[in-house]
Protein backbone atom coordinates (compact mmCIF):
# COMPACT_ATOMS: atom_id res chain seq x y z
CA UNK A 1 0.00 0.00 0.00
CA UNK A 2 3.10 2.17 1.06
CA UNK A 3 4.31 1.79 -2.43
CA UNK A 4 1.03 2.35 -4.47
CA UNK A 5 0.47 5.48 -2.75
CA UNK A 6 4.06 7.13 -2.54
CA UNK A 7 5.46 5.30 -5.27
CA UNK A 8 8.43 4.13 -3.58
CA UNK A 9 9.82 3.09 -0.36
CA UNK A 10 13.19 4.53 1.36
CA UNK A 11 12.40 3.18 4.80
CA UNK A 12 10.78 0.86 6.48
CA UNK A 13 10.80 0.95 10.64
CA UNK A 14 9.81 -2.94 11.88
CA UNK A 15 7.98 -2.56 15.06
CA UNK A 16 6.18 -5.30 16.12
CA UNK A 17 6.19 -6.77 19.68
CA UNK A 18 4.48 -9.13 21.94
CA UNK A 19 5.07 -10.60 24.84
CA UNK A 20 4.56 -13.38 27.36
CA UNK A 21 2.39 -12.54 30.39
CA UNK A 22 3.88 -14.94 32.75
CA UNK A 23 6.30 -14.59 35.16
CA UNK A 24 8.59 -18.21 34.60
CA UNK A 25 9.01 -19.44 31.82
CA UNK A 26 7.94 -22.57 33.54
CA UNK A 27 4.45 -21.20 32.77
CA UNK A 28 4.64 -20.38 29.05
CA UNK A 29 3.28 -22.46 26.64
CA UNK A 30 3.62 -23.59 23.02
CA UNK A 31 1.07 -21.18 21.95
CA UNK A 32 2.49 -18.33 24.01
CA UNK A 33 6.07 -19.57 22.75
CA UNK A 34 4.94 -19.50 18.83
CA UNK A 35 2.83 -16.18 19.48
CA UNK A 36 5.69 -14.20 20.84
CA UNK A 37 8.34 -15.50 17.99
CA UNK A 38 5.77 -15.48 15.57
CA UNK A 39 4.91 -11.75 16.14
CA UNK A 40 8.56 -10.30 16.94
CA UNK A 41 10.34 -12.33 14.26
CA UNK A 42 8.50 -14.18 11.93
CA UNK A 43 6.60 -11.14 10.94
CA UNK A 44 9.78 -9.22 10.64
CA UNK A 45 11.78 -11.25 8.77
CA UNK A 46 8.67 -12.01 5.89
CA UNK A 47 7.76 -8.02 5.99
CA UNK A 48 11.46 -7.48 5.27
CA UNK A 49 11.49 -10.39 2.30
CA UNK A 50 8.60 -8.42 0.72
CA UNK A 51 9.86 -4.58 1.41
CA UNK A 52 13.60 -5.69 -0.24
CA UNK A 53 12.81 -5.16 -3.88
CA UNK A 54 11.75 -1.62 -3.49
CA UNK A 55 14.37 -0.61 -0.81
CA UNK A 56 16.64 -1.73 -3.40
CA UNK A 57 15.44 0.85 -6.20
CA UNK A 58 15.81 3.47 -3.51
CA UNK A 59 18.59 2.36 -1.81
CA UNK A 60 16.86 2.62 1.88
CA UNK A 61 17.17 1.23 4.78
CA UNK A 62 15.60 -0.88 7.59
CA UNK A 63 15.27 -0.08 11.46
CA UNK A 64 14.41 -3.29 13.63
CA UNK A 65 12.52 -1.91 16.81
CA UNK A 66 14.43 -4.18 19.46
CA UNK A 67 14.85 -4.16 22.83
CA UNK A 68 17.63 -4.19 25.71
CA UNK A 69 16.03 -7.43 26.98
CA UNK A 70 18.04 -8.82 23.83
CA UNK A 71 21.32 -8.82 26.09
CA UNK A 72 20.02 -8.78 29.21
CA UNK A 73 18.26 -11.29 31.69
CA UNK A 74 15.04 -10.85 33.37
CA UNK A 75 13.53 -14.27 34.96
CA UNK A 76 9.70 -13.22 33.62
CA UNK A 77 10.35 -12.53 29.82
CA UNK A 78 12.52 -15.49 28.57
CA UNK A 79 10.36 -15.94 24.91
CA UNK A 80 10.59 -12.07 24.85
CA UNK A 81 14.59 -11.94 25.28
CA UNK A 82 14.73 -14.88 23.26
CA UNK A 83 12.28 -13.34 20.39
CA UNK A 84 14.84 -10.05 20.40
CA UNK A 85 17.95 -11.76 20.40
CA UNK A 86 17.22 -13.51 17.77
CA UNK A 87 15.74 -10.29 15.41
CA UNK A 88 18.94 -8.62 16.28
CA UNK A 89 21.04 -11.25 15.35
CA UNK A 90 18.46 -10.78 11.95
CA UNK A 91 19.46 -7.44 11.56
CA UNK A 92 23.17 -8.54 11.65
CA UNK A 93 22.86 -11.03 9.05
CA UNK A 94 20.07 -8.62 7.03
CA UNK A 95 23.44 -5.86 6.76
CA UNK A 96 25.39 -8.13 5.30
CA UNK A 97 22.90 -10.28 3.49
CA UNK A 98 21.58 -6.57 2.15
CA UNK A 99 24.65 -4.55 1.77
CA UNK A 100 25.49 -5.42 -1.72
CA UNK A 101 22.25 -3.66 -2.69
CA UNK A 102 22.37 -0.60 -0.67
CA UNK A 103 20.14 -1.31 1.87
CA UNK A 104 21.34 -0.51 5.65
CA UNK A 105 19.86 -2.73 7.96
CA UNK A 106 20.32 -1.38 11.88
CA UNK A 107 18.01 -2.09 14.84
CA UNK A 108 17.22 0.78 18.19
CA UNK A 109 16.70 -0.93 21.15
CA UNK A 110 14.79 1.06 23.97
CA UNK A 111 14.87 0.17 27.40
CA UNK A 112 12.02 0.03 29.71
CA UNK A 113 9.65 3.27 28.37
CA UNK A 114 6.32 4.31 30.19
CA UNK A 115 4.23 2.65 27.58
CA UNK A 116 0.70 0.80 27.06
CA UNK A 117 3.20 -2.69 26.20
CA UNK A 118 2.36 -4.27 29.32
CA UNK A 119 -1.50 -3.69 29.18
CA UNK A 120 -2.13 -6.93 29.27
CA UNK A 121 0.10 -8.05 32.79
CA UNK A 122 -2.22 -6.28 35.30
CA UNK A 123 -2.47 -2.55 36.19
CA UNK A 124 -0.74 -0.52 33.69
CA UNK A 125 -0.62 3.00 35.44
CA UNK A 126 0.83 0.60 38.60
CA UNK A 127 3.12 -1.28 36.86
CA UNK A 128 4.81 1.56 35.03
CA UNK A 129 4.92 3.99 38.00
CA UNK A 130 6.87 1.11 40.00
CA UNK A 131 9.04 0.11 37.23
CA UNK A 132 9.40 3.60 36.22
CA UNK A 133 10.94 4.31 39.62
CA UNK A 134 12.96 1.08 39.22
CA UNK A 135 14.32 2.02 35.91
CA UNK A 136 15.72 5.74 37.11
CA UNK A 137 17.36 4.36 40.26
CA UNK A 138 19.26 1.68 37.60
CA UNK A 139 19.95 4.37 35.30
CA UNK A 140 23.11 7.00 35.05
CA UNK A 141 21.13 9.67 33.28
CA UNK A 142 19.15 10.46 36.22
CA UNK A 143 16.26 12.96 36.64
CA UNK A 144 14.19 11.02 33.98
CA UNK A 145 12.92 7.45 32.30
CA UNK A 146 12.68 7.50 28.42
CA UNK A 147 10.27 8.31 26.34
CA UNK A 148 8.97 7.59 22.91
CA UNK A 149 10.39 10.31 20.98
CA UNK A 150 13.63 9.29 22.13
CA UNK A 151 13.40 6.25 20.57
CA UNK A 152 11.77 7.90 17.63
CA UNK A 153 15.06 10.33 17.48
CA UNK A 154 17.25 7.04 17.23
CA UNK A 155 14.66 5.68 14.86
CA UNK A 156 15.40 9.24 12.35
CA UNK A 157 19.24 9.11 13.07
CA UNK A 158 19.14 5.79 11.57
CA UNK A 159 16.87 6.08 8.63
CA UNK A 160 19.18 9.80 7.53
CA UNK A 161 22.03 9.97 5.58
CA UNK A 162 23.58 11.32 8.36
CA UNK A 163 24.29 7.15 9.26
CA UNK A 164 24.90 6.15 5.14
CA UNK A 165 27.70 4.47 6.91
CA UNK A 166 25.97 2.64 9.86
CA UNK A 167 24.90 -0.94 9.16
CA UNK A 168 24.41 -4.28 11.47
CA UNK A 169 24.12 -2.14 14.36
CA UNK A 170 22.08 -2.18 17.93
CA UNK A 171 21.58 1.49 19.17
CA UNK A 172 20.61 1.10 22.86
CA UNK A 173 18.01 3.79 23.76
CA UNK A 174 17.93 3.07 27.79
CA UNK A 175 19.82 5.89 29.43
CA UNK A 176 22.77 4.17 30.16
CA UNK A 177 21.46 1.27 31.69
Amino acid sequence: ETVKKFGRLDILVANAGVASTTTSFLQDTEETYNTVLDTNLKSVFFLIQKAVPHLEKTKGNIVNISSIVSTMTFPFSVVYSLSKSALDHLTRCLAVDLGSKGIRVNSVNPGYFPTRFLRDVGDIDNINEQMGKQEAAQQPLKGRVGVHEDVGKAVAFLASDEAGFVTGEHIKVDGGR
